[in-house]
């Protein structure tokens, strides 16, 4: 999906494509988004706890919030991957917060956004987040970085946290709910409205 988001709005940059009125609208006014019976962990939840909710509630991540409901961190799919490549898939009563020390150097923190944020803030933040990520090294004899794009050498962004004044989770917004909400809303419709046809 974040390949797809970025070339289009790569390709409407080079070609100086106007953009909708729709993309001025907030995320609140266009529907977009999950707001309610948000599955989330805790810093010291154990990893076994995690795996079970992905499987449990049909999730990529988790959002780590701390006991004051702040958002602290992100556990998605990808990270599981480490516990293979780190070799401790066989000690899964360690926590998240220990679990993710062995992270990417890549990872620049969660993404966030608020409720009141239009839909061109929140694609123009993701577009330039993919652009910024590091490339990676090439050798003497390879091309240059400045020749590489910089759409086969980004980190993906899967998702971003919705947040209130006080950096505590209220939502969260995935790449699928705003491309759904780029291609239903030039034809009038939103995610709401789309779903309630389809009862």
């Amino acid at each position: 999906f974040s390949e797809v988001m970025v070339f289009l709005i790569y390709s409407g940059q080079v070609c100086e494509m106007p953009k909708p009125a729709f993309m001025k609208q907030t995320l609140e006014e266009l529907g977009i988004g999950t707001y309610s019976n948000i599955a989330f962990i805790h810093p010291d939840t154990p990893i076994i706890k995690a795996l079970s909710i992905f499987v449990e509630r049909r999730v990529s991540a988790l959002p780590v919030v701390d006991e004051s409901g702040k958002v602290v961190d992100i556990y998605s799919k990808f990270d599981v991957i480490n516990l293979a490549a780190e070799k401790t898939y066989n000690n899964l009563d360690i926590s998240v917060t220990q679990a993710l020390m062995h992270r990417s150097q890549y990872f620049e923190g969660v993404m966030k956004c608020n409720r009141l944020e239009t839909l061109e803030t929140i694609v123009d933040r993701i577009v330039k987040a993919e652009f910024r990520k590091p490339l990676q090294e090439t050798s003497l004899k390879g091309p240059s970085p400045s020749l590489v794009s910089p759409v086969l050498s980004h980190l993906q962004v899967h998702r971003l946290v919705v947040v209130d004044e006080n950096a505590c989770i209220v939502g969260i917004v995935s790449l699928s709910d705003i491309l759904q909400a780029l291609v239903l809303t030039p034809a009038g419709l939103n995610r709401k409205e789309n779903e309630a046809e389809a009862e």
